[in-house]
């Protein structure tokens, strides 16, 4: 850690494989191997592997977990069966999202929970919090100790079945989790992607991650930096802490209270997709209708290379945020459109 900038454990890995390393979210990451656009392309057309480790994870574990779970995270935690993966919130205490995590049940009593990379501190907090007198429990933070390694991508499943665990894909369905053993080191692996691809995500050792990389390079396996992961994540239209979420929205200003099966808190303006007619603009443009006045403002805003135009993600009044409304931002004409911006229609696509 340098400065408050948090480092990967395989920073020197990425260094070595040509990766330009830039800050992205309070971590040191890699912004890209060379052209961004062709990781993104790979990505789209066969798979790509990536490095994740800048979430956090922290293992909870012991008779009393579920109910720490219960007290620390917003949503049906009781139904998550042993092998399965589901999303939740943390919420403050006005109701408005604090984090946005992926909790695996690798156990009876053993949870795996991983948030967003700048909302560690919150998460670890808000668990220890649940923490009742007299609970059989333990909170242990893995973030630094561990790796998790993406692949996705429409290709995905062959790559981890060629490459990684022969019988993994076929034992998995979207948001399921197994261990597995990766050239005799056990790991977790869980079905998911925030690309709009089918994906997996790997939880293992540093040294084993390592070694995983290197394999997945070997074999022809494109990586993917964080600017082409990017790109997919907003055609997908999956919101990120930031720039999206913070300062902090209510589930329904989010749209996630649906899908995350929780009450939804206060409305009247919510996160939509759109698309540009100009280059992509700031966090914070003003967003106005044809009389100039300030509807709402963009949070994120890319090149997306998959929809051959400018892209993005804007907190809106919900009157004027429906489908096809024509709207301005940084002087270019913007227009609402459906989430997501990008899905591939094919089974096993990963539910994020």
């Amino acid at each position: 850690m340098s400065g408050g900038v948090m480092r990967l454990a395989l920073r020197e890995t990425h260094a070595a494989f040509g990766a330009t390393l830039g800050v992205r979210r309070g971590w040191e990451v890699p912004l890209a191997y060379g052209d961004p656009e062709r990781e993104y392309r790979a990505l789209r057309a066969a798979a790509a592997a990536f490095d994740r480790s800048a979430r956090s994870r922290f293992l909870v574990t012991g008779p009393d977990a579920l109910d720490v779970l219960r007290g620390a995270l917003a949503g049906a935690v009781e139904e998550l069966e042993e092998g399965r993966a589901r999303r939740f919130a943390v919420l403050d205490g006005e109701g408005n999202i604090a984090d946005l995590v992926l909790a695996a049940r690798t156990g009876g009593a053993a949870y795996l929970v991983s948030g967003e990379p700048e909302r560690r501190g919150v998460l670890g907090e808000k668990l220890r919090g649940a923490i009742g007198d007299g609970f059989e429990v333990r909170v242990d933070d893995r973030t630094e100790t561990t790796c998790t390694i993406g692949v996705a991508g429409p290709g995905a499943a062959q790559c981890m079945a060629q490459f990684v665990a022969e019988a993994l894909p076929g034992r998995l369905g979207p948001l399921h989790c197994a261990a597995f053993e990766f050239h005799g080191f056990r790991a977790l692996a869980v079905r998911t992607s925030d690309t709009g691809e089918d994906g997996f995500e790997l939880v293992l050792a540093p040294a084993v991650a390592s070694h995983l990389l290197g394999t997945l390079r070997s074999a022809g396996v494109a990586l993917a930096g964080a600017e082409a992961l990017e790109v997919a994540r907003v055609e997908a239209c999956i919101p990120a802490w930031t720039p999206d979420l913070e300062p902090g929205l209510s589930p329904a200003e989010a749209d996630l209270d649906v899908l995350l099966g929780i009450p939804g808190g206060r409305e009247g303006r919510i996160l939509a997709a759109f698309l540009l007619e100009g280059p992509a603009a700031p966090p914070g443009t003003a967003v106005t209708d044809d009389a100039g006045r300030t509807v709402g403002e963009v949070r994120s805003s890319v090149a997306a290379w998959g929809l051959k135009g400018t892209a993005g993600l804007a907190i809106i009044d919900a009157a004027a945020a429906y489908p096809g409304a024509a709207l301005a931002a940084g002087g270019a004409r913007l227009l609402v459109a459906a989430k997501p911006l990008y899905r591939r229609r094919t089974e096993g696509s990963a539910r994020w």
